[in-house]
Protein backbone atom coordinates (compact mmCIF):
# COMPACT_ATOMS: atom_id res chain seq x y z
CA UNK A 1 0.00 0.00 0.00
CA UNK A 2 3.06 2.45 1.11
CA UNK A 3 4.26 2.32 -2.57
CA UNK A 4 1.09 3.29 -4.06
CA UNK A 5 0.87 5.99 -1.72
CA UNK A 6 4.31 7.11 -2.63
CA UNK A 7 3.76 6.98 -6.61
CA UNK A 8 0.35 8.81 -6.14
CA UNK A 9 2.24 11.45 -4.12
CA UNK A 10 5.12 11.47 -6.62
CA UNK A 11 2.44 12.06 -9.52
CA UNK A 12 0.77 14.80 -7.78
CA UNK A 13 3.41 16.74 -6.52
CA UNK A 14 4.81 16.35 -10.55
CA UNK A 15 1.95 17.90 -11.60
CA UNK A 16 1.47 20.92 -9.19
CA UNK A 17 5.44 21.93 -9.04
CA UNK A 18 5.30 22.34 -13.15
CA UNK A 19 1.86 23.82 -12.69
CA UNK A 20 2.61 26.05 -10.69
CA UNK A 21 6.29 27.03 -11.80
CA UNK A 22 5.09 27.93 -14.72
CA UNK A 23 3.13 30.87 -14.28
CA UNK A 24 6.21 32.57 -12.75
CA UNK A 25 8.96 30.91 -15.17
CA UNK A 26 7.21 30.32 -18.52
CA UNK A 27 7.38 26.59 -19.46
CA UNK A 28 4.86 25.46 -21.09
CA UNK A 29 2.05 27.69 -22.58
CA UNK A 30 -0.97 28.21 -20.33
CA UNK A 31 -4.48 27.08 -20.96
CA UNK A 32 -6.54 29.96 -21.81
CA UNK A 33 -9.75 27.69 -22.46
CA UNK A 34 -11.77 26.74 -25.19
CA UNK A 35 -15.28 27.83 -23.96
CA UNK A 36 -16.65 31.15 -22.94
CA UNK A 37 -16.97 30.89 -19.72
CA UNK A 38 -13.76 28.77 -18.64
CA UNK A 39 -11.90 31.53 -21.01
CA UNK A 40 -13.61 34.62 -19.13
CA UNK A 41 -12.92 32.88 -15.47
CA UNK A 42 -8.99 32.45 -16.94
CA UNK A 43 -8.83 35.76 -17.93
CA UNK A 44 -9.95 37.41 -14.51
CA UNK A 45 -8.34 35.53 -12.03
CA UNK A 46 -5.30 36.34 -14.47
CA UNK A 47 -5.69 39.95 -15.05
CA UNK A 48 -6.81 40.11 -11.02
CA UNK A 49 -3.54 38.24 -10.09
CA UNK A 50 -5.64 36.14 -8.12
CA UNK A 51 -3.94 33.48 -10.28
CA UNK A 52 -0.50 34.29 -8.76
CA UNK A 53 -1.55 33.22 -5.23
CA UNK A 54 -3.16 30.13 -6.80
CA UNK A 55 -0.24 29.06 -8.48
CA UNK A 56 2.16 30.46 -5.39
CA UNK A 57 0.33 27.64 -3.53
CA UNK A 58 0.66 24.87 -6.33
CA UNK A 59 4.16 25.13 -5.95
CA UNK A 60 4.85 25.49 -2.73
CA UNK A 61 2.48 22.57 -1.64
CA UNK A 62 3.97 20.57 -4.44
CA UNK A 63 7.30 20.59 -3.34
CA UNK A 64 5.99 20.13 0.44
CA UNK A 65 4.79 16.75 -0.89
CA UNK A 66 7.37 16.05 -2.67
CA UNK A 67 9.86 15.84 -0.04
CA UNK A 68 6.93 14.60 2.35
CA UNK A 69 7.03 17.54 4.75
CA UNK A 70 3.99 18.66 6.15
CA UNK A 71 2.55 16.31 4.12
CA UNK A 72 -1.28 16.45 5.68
CA UNK A 73 -1.06 20.15 5.55
CA UNK A 74 0.08 20.58 2.01
CA UNK A 75 -3.04 18.08 0.73
CA UNK A 76 -5.38 20.58 2.77
CA UNK A 77 -3.92 23.52 0.92
CA UNK A 78 -3.73 21.41 -2.12
CA UNK A 79 -7.50 20.70 -2.03
CA UNK A 80 -9.47 24.23 -2.52
CA UNK A 81 -6.83 24.31 -6.27
CA UNK A 82 -7.32 20.88 -6.93
CA UNK A 83 -11.77 21.61 -6.82
CA UNK A 84 -11.19 24.64 -9.13
CA UNK A 85 -8.83 22.85 -11.05
CA UNK A 86 -11.76 20.06 -11.18
CA UNK A 87 -14.15 23.00 -11.86
CA UNK A 88 -12.43 24.60 -14.89
CA UNK A 89 -11.70 21.57 -16.52
CA UNK A 90 -14.88 19.40 -16.59
CA UNK A 91 -18.25 21.81 -16.09
CA UNK A 92 -16.63 24.51 -17.91
CA UNK A 93 -14.69 23.01 -20.74
CA UNK A 94 -17.11 20.13 -20.47
CA UNK A 95 -17.47 16.85 -19.29
CA UNK A 96 -16.76 15.09 -22.14
CA UNK A 97 -13.46 17.25 -23.31
CA UNK A 98 -10.22 16.29 -23.01
CA UNK A 99 -9.18 18.92 -20.43
CA UNK A 100 -11.80 17.03 -17.80
CA UNK A 101 -9.62 13.95 -17.83
CA UNK A 102 -6.83 16.23 -16.04
CA UNK A 103 -8.91 17.73 -13.90
CA UNK A 104 -10.76 14.22 -12.41
CA UNK A 105 -7.47 13.02 -11.87
CA UNK A 106 -6.18 16.03 -10.33
CA UNK A 107 -8.85 15.80 -7.79
CA UNK A 108 -9.26 12.05 -7.50
CA UNK A 109 -5.19 12.13 -6.48
CA UNK A 110 -5.83 15.19 -4.15
CA UNK A 111 -8.73 12.74 -2.52
CA UNK A 112 -6.91 9.58 -2.32
CA UNK A 113 -3.55 11.12 -0.81
CA UNK A 114 -6.12 12.46 2.13
CA UNK A 115 -7.33 9.29 2.54
CA UNK A 116 -4.05 7.80 2.73
CA UNK A 117 -3.41 10.14 5.72
CA UNK A 118 -7.11 9.98 7.21
CA UNK A 119 -6.03 9.49 10.73
CA UNK A 120 -3.87 13.10 10.60
CA UNK A 121 -7.46 14.50 10.12
CA UNK A 122 -9.67 12.16 12.48
CA UNK A 123 -9.74 14.71 15.14
CA UNK A 124 -10.89 17.76 12.70
CA UNK A 125 -14.26 15.83 12.64
CA UNK A 126 -14.83 15.62 16.39
CA UNK A 127 -18.39 15.80 16.34
CA UNK A 128 -18.24 18.25 19.82
CA UNK A 129 -15.55 20.19 19.83
CA UNK A 130 -14.39 22.51 22.72
CA UNK A 131 -12.30 25.38 22.95
CA UNK A 132 -9.80 24.62 26.19
CA UNK A 133 -9.35 28.58 26.79
CA UNK A 134 -11.90 31.32 27.15
CA UNK A 135 -14.61 28.78 26.17
CA UNK A 136 -17.37 32.07 26.62
CA UNK A 137 -15.50 34.14 24.47
CA UNK A 138 -15.09 31.44 21.70
CA UNK A 139 -18.76 30.14 22.13
CA UNK A 140 -19.83 33.82 21.29
CA UNK A 141 -17.59 34.04 18.32
CA UNK A 142 -18.35 30.67 17.06
CA UNK A 143 -22.37 31.53 16.79
CA UNK A 144 -21.85 35.14 15.50
CA UNK A 145 -19.42 34.06 12.44
CA UNK A 146 -21.43 30.64 11.72
CA UNK A 147 -24.89 32.68 11.94
CA UNK A 148 -23.15 34.94 9.42
CA UNK A 149 -21.79 33.19 7.37
CA UNK A 150 -25.37 31.49 7.52
CA UNK A 151 -27.63 34.09 6.58
CA UNK A 152 -25.10 35.67 3.78
CA UNK A 153 -25.13 32.71 2.09
CA UNK A 154 -28.89 31.88 2.55
CA UNK A 155 -29.51 35.86 1.21
CA UNK A 156 -27.41 34.80 -1.25
CA UNK A 157 -28.95 31.60 -2.77
CA UNK A 158 -32.75 31.83 -2.03
CA UNK A 159 -33.37 35.26 0.22
CA UNK A 160 -32.37 38.46 -1.57
CA UNK A 161 -33.02 40.58 1.50
CA UNK A 162 -30.02 43.21 0.62
CA UNK A 163 -28.22 43.49 -2.52
CA UNK A 164 -24.55 41.20 -3.05
CA UNK A 165 -21.88 43.14 -2.81
CA UNK A 166 -20.52 45.20 -6.21
CA UNK A 167 -17.83 47.51 -6.87
CA UNK A 168 -17.05 50.01 -9.42
CA UNK A 169 -13.58 49.16 -9.66
CA UNK A 170 -12.77 47.40 -13.11
CA UNK A 171 -11.06 44.03 -11.80
CA UNK A 172 -13.14 43.90 -8.63
CA UNK A 173 -16.04 43.83 -11.04
CA UNK A 174 -14.31 41.65 -13.67
CA UNK A 175 -13.27 38.58 -10.90
CA UNK A 176 -17.26 38.78 -10.00
CA UNK A 177 -18.96 38.50 -12.36
CA UNK A 178 -16.65 36.07 -14.45
CA UNK A 179 -17.64 33.96 -10.94
CA UNK A 180 -20.99 34.62 -11.08
CA UNK A 181 -21.03 33.34 -14.68
CA UNK A 182 -19.78 30.31 -14.23
CA UNK A 183 -21.65 29.45 -10.94
CA UNK A 184 -18.49 29.33 -8.76
CA UNK A 185 -19.54 31.68 -6.16
CA UNK A 186 -23.05 29.45 -6.44
CA UNK A 187 -20.38 26.79 -5.17
CA UNK A 188 -19.22 28.82 -2.66
CA UNK A 189 -22.14 30.07 -1.36
CA UNK A 190 -23.37 26.51 -0.82
CA UNK A 191 -20.20 25.75 1.02
CA UNK A 192 -20.18 28.53 3.24
CA UNK A 193 -24.33 27.74 4.09
CA UNK A 194 -23.52 24.36 4.87
CA UNK A 195 -20.49 25.16 7.31
CA UNK A 196 -21.93 28.14 8.50
CA UNK A 197 -25.14 26.02 9.83
CA UNK A 198 -22.39 23.75 11.20
CA UNK A 199 -20.35 26.24 13.10
CA UNK A 200 -23.59 27.86 14.43
CA UNK A 201 -24.84 24.27 15.98
CA UNK A 202 -20.75 23.27 17.30
CA UNK A 203 -20.82 20.14 14.96
CA UNK A 204 -17.05 19.39 13.76
CA UNK A 205 -16.54 22.97 13.78
CA UNK A 206 -12.54 22.34 12.96
CA UNK A 207 -13.20 20.88 9.75
CA UNK A 208 -16.21 23.28 9.17
CA UNK A 209 -13.46 26.12 9.83
CA UNK A 210 -10.94 24.67 7.59
CA UNK A 211 -13.19 24.51 4.89
CA UNK A 212 -14.27 27.91 4.78
CA UNK A 213 -10.76 29.64 5.26
CA UNK A 214 -9.89 29.76 1.26
CA UNK A 215 -13.55 31.26 0.74
CA UNK A 216 -12.62 33.67 3.47
CA UNK A 217 -9.56 34.29 1.49
CA UNK A 218 -10.96 34.37 -1.69
CA UNK A 219 -13.58 37.40 -0.37
CA UNK A 220 -10.35 39.10 1.73
CA UNK A 221 -8.28 39.14 -1.75
CA UNK A 222 -11.37 40.60 -3.68
CA UNK A 223 -12.31 43.48 -1.18
CA UNK A 224 -8.87 44.26 0.40
CA UNK A 225 -6.86 44.34 -2.82
CA UNK A 226 -9.16 44.58 -5.80
CA UNK A 227 -12.60 46.25 -4.66
CA UNK A 228 -10.94 48.97 -1.94
CA UNK A 229 -14.49 50.06 -0.66
CA UNK A 230 -14.14 50.59 3.22
CA UNK A 231 -17.36 48.71 4.18
CA UNK A 232 -16.42 45.64 2.39
CA UNK A 233 -12.72 45.64 3.26
CA UNK A 234 -13.82 46.00 7.12
CA UNK A 235 -16.57 43.08 6.66
CA UNK A 236 -13.93 40.97 4.93
CA UNK A 237 -11.41 41.71 7.33
CA UNK A 238 -13.99 40.79 10.59
CA UNK A 239 -14.59 37.94 8.73
CA UNK A 240 -11.10 36.29 7.76
CA UNK A 241 -9.94 37.21 11.52
CA UNK A 242 -12.58 35.27 13.26
CA UNK A 243 -12.50 32.63 10.81
CA UNK A 244 -8.73 32.61 11.68
CA UNK A 245 -9.16 32.90 15.34
CA UNK A 246 -11.30 30.49 15.25
CA UNK A 247 -9.37 27.89 13.53
CA UNK A 248 -6.55 28.91 16.72
CA UNK A 249 -9.21 28.14 19.92
CA UNK A 250 -9.40 25.42 17.93
CA UNK A 251 -5.93 24.56 17.50
CA UNK A 252 -5.14 20.82 19.38
CA UNK A 253 -7.39 19.38 16.96
CA UNK A 254 -5.67 20.41 13.71
CA UNK A 255 -2.39 18.69 14.92
CA UNK A 256 -2.44 15.91 13.53
CA UNK A 257 -2.44 18.07 9.97
CA UNK A 258 0.26 19.93 10.92
CA UNK A 259 2.79 16.77 11.76
CA UNK A 260 6.27 17.78 9.77
CA UNK A 261 6.93 14.31 8.57
CA UNK A 262 3.49 12.17 8.83
CA UNK A 263 3.27 8.93 8.05
CA UNK A 264 0.73 7.75 5.43
CA UNK A 265 -1.39 4.21 5.76
CA UNK A 266 0.68 1.56 5.12
CA UNK A 267 4.27 3.41 6.68
CA UNK A 268 5.88 2.47 9.28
Amino acid sequence: MKYAVWFIRLLFASWMIPAGLNHFIPLFPQPMGTQPLSHELIVALLDSHLFDLVKAVELIAGVMLLFGFYSPLALLICMPVSFNVFYWDAPLEGWTSGAARYGDSVLICNVLLCLAWLKNYRTMFTLRAEASQMKQLVLGGRVLFGAWMLLNSANYLFLSLWPSPTSAEPLATLLMNALVHSRLLDVAMVIQLVTGALILAGVVVPAALCVLMPISTCALYWALILDHQPLNVLLALAAFALNGLLMLAYLPYYKGSLQRYALSVGEA
